[in-house]
């Protein structure tokens, strides 16, 4: 009886061991795993970054060429009316000092009100 009672500790330990070691693969695997995705999240986030950052640089580079655009619209227009108003100024002295004198009594109408 002796015998069957070292045979049955013996294949219990065996197959504690084989569990065991099972276990330890699992968590071996387990570990693995999680560091292969954590390097597949890590590489796809900083791809998306990389592309939101790229497209980010296009919008603002256009944005900076529109509002010089702009800006050079603006001055363009501002000569024209300056060349316009030294024009009319020239050209036209007496009627230039009414449409002042107009413009101001206008204004000051408007301001007493």
């Amino acid at each position: 009886m002796a015998t069957s009672t070292s045979t049955t500790t013996s294949n219990g330990s065996h197959a504690k061991e084989a569990i065991d070691r099972e276990v330890e693969t699992l968590k071996d695997d387990i570990s693995k795993l999680t560091q292969q995705v954590a390097s597949l999240v890590s590489t796809t986030g900083n791809a998306a970054y990389r592309r939101a950052r790229k497209n980010l640089d296009g919008v603002l580079a256009d944005a900076s060429g529109k509002g010089q655009e702009a800006v050079d619209a603006v001055k363009d227009v501002t000569s024209t009316i300056g060349d316009a108003v030294e024009d009319a100024v020239y050209k036209r002295p007496v009627t230039t000092l009414a449409m002042a004198a107009g413009i101001g009594f206008l204004i000051g109408a408007i301001w007493r009100r």
